[in-house]
């Protein structure tokens, strides 16, 4: 199986084609999708892929302690205008770009329900990375720490969000700068790092 984000426009709108042609950013729509491959089969023909998550969304994070092996739980960025962003009074602060993600989703795919975690009427949320609870070595379990944009405020925010209680933040840290859109980064515990650099003496 292979899951990842499938749309069929270019999502990487401000980079056009080489005939010249993007997407009109407003419809453009990404949703994670499985496809499910036969190595077996001769022809490799693709089954019909199965949408796992039908909200517009991207930058799908699963626990890296168990990647590469079956998950239960994905975390992600996601767009949905429903929720009460107030996006008549932010369109001046983002600088004529496009809103982009203004919640966190929580899929369990073991009951195909989403858990959301707004931010707020103002806000904007950027890749969002897990940190695994101390001492527990449940998939999924422990905290999203997120970069979060404020474009009433026009500052940043540092959301944290706890993986058992997804819908209100843990803590909210005001940064006393302003960062720009920043992309991919991962959490490494204090105790990996201490032992990769014993390793690598």
């Amino acid at each position: 199986m292979l899951d990842l984000a499938l749309s069929d426009k270019n999502v990487f709108f401000w980079w056009p084609d080489a005939q010249g042609n993007a997407p009109e950013p407003s419809t453009i729509h990404s949703q994670l999708t499985r496809f499910t491959l036969d190595p077996a089969e001769p022809d490799l023909d693709l089954a019909e892929p199965e949408v796992l998550q039908p909200a517009s969304s991207e930058f799908y994070r699963v626990d890296d302690r168990f990647a590469s092996q079956p998950y239960r739980h994905c975390f992600f960025d996601m767009l949905d205008p429903a929720l009460g962003t107030d996006f008549p009074a932010i369109a001046p602060n983002l600088g004529g770009g496009y809103p982009l993600y203004n919640a966190l989703g929580h899929l369990d795919l073991a009951t195909r329900k989403t858990e959301v975690y707004f931010p707020g009427r103002t806000h904007m949320v950027q890749e969002p990375v897990l940190i695994p609870r101390h001492g527990s070595t449940e998939e999924g379990d422990g905290y999203l720490l997120v970069l979060v944009n404020n474009y009433a405020a026009m500052s940043s925010e540092l959301h944290l969000v706890d993986t058992k209680d997804f819908t209100k933040p843990k803590a909210v840290i005001m940064l006393p700068v302003r960062l720009r859109h920043g992309l991919h980064g991962n959490w490494v515990e204090s105790e990996a790092k201490s032992s990769a650099g014993a390793a690598a003496v």
